[in-house]
């Protein structure tokens, strides 16, 4: 069945009363693992329950392992995002648009922390579950985050050019409008999010958000696609830049590549084979764009410096200008 197909079918099926009525229940019946369950135990006991398996329900071992690395990684977001706020505010930076993107960027881990942390033994396609909405709220966040990201880049590259700056940023919000509505309809319409881009399996059909293997749902197939935009940007400036800035730019890009081939190719849902199961794969993303958000940060300290610097020069230059127009001037008189 084609992505149309399944989409269709769903539209012909919906009802209204039927989704509230999952919603009420999922809210109601809010299920997130309780990590604390293994605190304090030793290594035996772990071991024991893993091989019971009783005590993680339909979730398995390595999903629960694979999700408490990826909610641990979560807080390496907030600390970049808080440090890049009270950076910008020690130097005094005016530049208003990056409080926006390193405040959702804030917000936004906690909201992956809560994606997370929702009971995975729970997911049932077709079924509005707590992991599924938890799936929304952080899915809508990370997508804000893109969209911010972009229209930061947008704002300092093209501030002396207003035109081509609005139009930039105002088709950027309008395709991220359009993801939202993408999330909204895979979370509340067709109740599941399908793997469609590179996770299907050797049927042709898509894996379920539920599974362990790398892919992406439309809607998550589209944040990254609100970020093209940027290397455009990146890739046609890059040259008008002074040589303290491209390193921070290289460094930016060529982290967000890594990291999106490795959440791409691996699951986020499983212990994966990566580096022979020492590394999990989402959890590198999360350390990897978080780096990348401390680079941000530091490239707009850098570049925030440099427009001061040239500004300085600017107005002493003109200051020279003025005073040897009044010297001349004076001269004449004489």
């Amino acid at each position: 069945m084609n992505p149309f197909s399944l989409a269709w079918e769903s539209i012909v099926n919906y009802s209204f009363s039927d989704t509230m009525s999952q919603i009420s229940e999922a809210l109601h019946h809010m299920n997130f693992i309780q990590w604390f369950t293994l605190y304090g135990m030793d290594w035996s006991q772990i071991s024991k329950l893993a091989t019971d398996g009783s005590s993680f329900g339909a979730t398995t071992f390595g999903q629960y392992c694979a999700q408490y690395a990826a909610v641990m990684t979560n807080w390496a977001y907030t600390l970049a995002a808080v440090f890049s706020i009270i950076l910008l505010l020690c130097k005094k930076n005016k530049k208003w648009y990056w409080y926006i993107f390193f405040g959702i960027t804030a917000v936004m881990s906690v909201t992956s922390v809560g994606m997370h942390t929702a009971d995975y033994g729970e997911f049932m396609p077709g079924v509005i579950t707590t992991k599924l909405l938890a799936s929304f709220v952080d899915m809508s966040f990370t997508e804000l985050m893109a969209w911010s990201g972009v229209v930061c880049f947008t704002f300092e590259f093209y501030r002396d050019d207003i035109k081509k700056r609005n139009r930039i940023a105002t088709a950027v919000t309008i395709f991220a409008a359009f993801v939202l509505l993408m999330l909204a309809f895979e979370v509340f319409i067709q109740k599941n999010r399908p793997l469609w881009i590179g996770g299907r399996d050797e049927f042709g059909m898509p894996y379920d958000m539920g599974g362990d293997h790398g892919g992406l749902s439309f809607a998550e197939f589209g944040c990254f696609i609100t970020c093209l935009p940027l290397l455009f940007i990146l890739i046609t400036r890059i040259r008008t830049l002074p040589k303290n800035e491209i390193g921070p730019v290289v460094l930016l890009l060529s982290t967000f590549l890594v990291a999106f081939i490795i959440t791409s190719i691996w699951g986020d849902n499983e212990i994966n084979s990566i580096a022979q199961g020492n590394f999990q794969g989402h959890s590198l993303w999360h350390l990897l764009t978080a780096i990348g958000t401390f680079v941000a940060c530091f490239w707009v300290d850098t570049r925030t410096t440099n427009q001061n610097r040239e500004k300085e020069i600017e107005e002493a230059v003109q200051a020279a200008l003025e005073a040897k127009e009044k010297e001349l001037a004076a001269a004449a008189a004489k």
